[in-house]
């Protein structure tokens, strides 16, 4: 089978497609023959050896396709099962697992990270890292969904609490973790305003439901007057140190900042008087688990939502999608198909 196969750390120039065996499923195993993959930033960040993982490896952590085999211990049944991949790796026996919280098992890998991923035609996971492709989606549209909206739902409404009612800065749109914040924002009843560069992104944050979008360059104040001067109940900030004073400065009293990314750094100034006093928080998230993803999926289904899809690809052009990633040039999710 064919897969892109990650040689080194020198990012998009190395990356290169291979021959692999096919891979065969073990106990409680199954083979999922992939009909569309998708990039994340962290893909972009392992081919440039942060994490570094074992070479050669295979980057993903996004996928939908069939079940075509099984191994002991798993029905046969389900064969044939259009399917989409829980994104994460865990123990399973753990205090942490067993409580329902993979995202805190100390064995947790992501797809793609630690462990070869789904930018190949065939890939083999655990049986419990399957769950239904929503109906109404095609296989590239669910393969948006898994780390990026994961990630969302988690971020906004288990760590946020956010509800109905409540106004929401996304600030830098345009990725997959902050268009899924939108259109699950906007299901749940919440008021979303959005931030970035480029005009052409602000008209798609505004033509996916956004009540107002804004230039990048000191947006605080916009936000305030947008919500009569009160500040946004919360921000989504994955950028860091080039915005998070501006996010800051647009949240209400008891207002929270909400992150799982930093693509400008990892290292921010904080004015701790002005959270202080503001009764603000600073919330962080990442990933979530499988509880979490069959929430997002739910809502997926409920409310009939189409992840946007920026371009859709062969394995041979993942070095330039690597690049589209890199550059920030995309809105919406980049799909691989073998």
């Amino acid at each position: 089978m064919r897969a892109l196969e990650l040689q080194g750390f020198n990012g998009p120039a190395s990356l290169q497609v291979v021959d692999r065996p096919l891979p065969e499923p073990g106990a409680g195993e199954v083979r999922v023959r992939l009909k569309a993959s998708a990039l994340n930033h962290l893909d972009v960040f392992v081919s440039r050896g942060l994490p570094k993982r074992a070479l050669p490896g295979v980057p993903g952590a996004d996928g939908a396709g069939t079940v075509e085999a099984v191994g002991a211990d798993v029905d046969e049944s389900n064969i044939g099962r259009e399917v989409v991949l829980y994104p994460m790796r865990t123990c399973g026996v753990c205090p942490a697992c067993q409580a329902g919280q993979e995202v805190h098992c100390p064995k947790m890998a992501i797809l793609g990270e630690q462990v070869d991923g789904t930018l190949q035609e065939a890939v083999v996971v655990p049986s419990t890292s399957l769950f239904d492709k929503p109906v109404h989606l095609t296989s590239e549209q669910a393969a948006a969904l898994p780390l990026a909206w994961l990630t969302a739902w988690r971020l906004l409404f288990t760590r946020g609490g956010l509800k109905a009612g409540d106004s929401l800065v996304l600030v830098g749109i345009g990725g997959g973790v902050a268009t899924a914040c939108l259109l699950l924002a906007r299901a749940h009843g919440l008021r979303v305003f959005a931030t970035s560069r480029e005009a052409a992104k602000r008209q798609r944050a505004l033509d996916l439901g956004a009540e107002a979008a804004f230039p990048s360059d000191g947006f605080s104040g916009q936000v305030r007057q947008a919500t009569d001067g009160r500040g946004a109940t919360a921000v989504v900030d994955s950028v860091g140190p080039a915005t998070i004073d501006e996010s800051f400065r647009s949240l209400a009293r008891e207002g929270v900042l909400l992150t799982m990314g930093a693509t400008a750094g990892p290292k921010v100034e904080l004015n701790l008087a002005r959270l202080w006093f503001k009764h603000q928080s600073l919330v962080t998230s990442t990933m979530g688990n499988r509880s979490e993803f069959g929430a997002m999926l739910h809502d997926v289904q409920a409310y009939a939502l189409v992840p946007p899809v920026d371009s859709v690809v062969s394995l041979e052009q993942a070095p330039s999608a690597f690049e589209r990633l890199e550059a920030g040039e995309q809105f919406g999710k980049v799909i691989l198909v073998p």
